[in-house]
């Protein structure tokens, strides 16, 4: 009954098709940052009005999926994303945390890219006291971009090789 899912030939597609599915998950979580660079930036006044980090990835420091989202003058219109390493978070929690009681008394700088009808991804965030500035984010968006093509290259690689395997094998 099951002597079919036995078979190298279809254990070979089915490493083929995971691999697929991680270089789609792969290219999903990039997207956004990977639009950015290519559209043209925006400058944004105010003081932050609400902000959140996803959970289930919140503080584990994994490129691209551990974000900050947050708005400006209570405009739900505008959410801005800020993609950010820990260590550049712990560095701008000296001058402006999202989680402090008087960030919304805080004027910030944001220089952002449109990716939607009302999202924005961050390249810059200013106070009157410091910034992360853009060389620092787009080095680190740069990086990352690369390192997960990279990723998503190998991946592609892996499906067709098991792809081939798969229809080359007997049984």
């Amino acid at each position: 009954m099951f002597s079919h899912f036995r078979t190298r030939k279809s254990a070979f597609f089915n490493i083929a098709f995971l691999f697929v599915i991680v270089a789609v998950w792969i290219v999903s979580y990039m997207q956004p940052v990977l639009r950015s660079f290519f559209k043209e930036e925006h400058v944004f006044f105010g003081k932050v009005s609400y902000a959140a980090i996803p959970s289930i990835f919140g503080g584990t420091n994994i490129p691209f999926l551990d974000k900050t989202y947050f708005q400006l003058n209570g405009d739900p219109g505008a959410t801005f994303v800020l993609y950010a390493s820990k260590e550049m978070l712990e560095d701008m929690a000296e001058w402006f945390s999202f989680s402090a009681k008087d960030a919304e008394d805080i004027a910030i700088e944001v220089n952002a890219v449109r990716i939607s009808d009302n999202r924005f991804i961050v390249k810059s965030i200013a106070t009157a006291d410091a910034e992360l500035d853009w060389d620092t984010l787009s080095e680190y968006h740069l990086y990352y971009s690369l390192l997960g093509l990279g990723l998503v290259g190998i991946s592609v690689i892996g499906a067709v090789t098991f792809v081939v395997l798969g229809a080359r094998c007997k049984r």
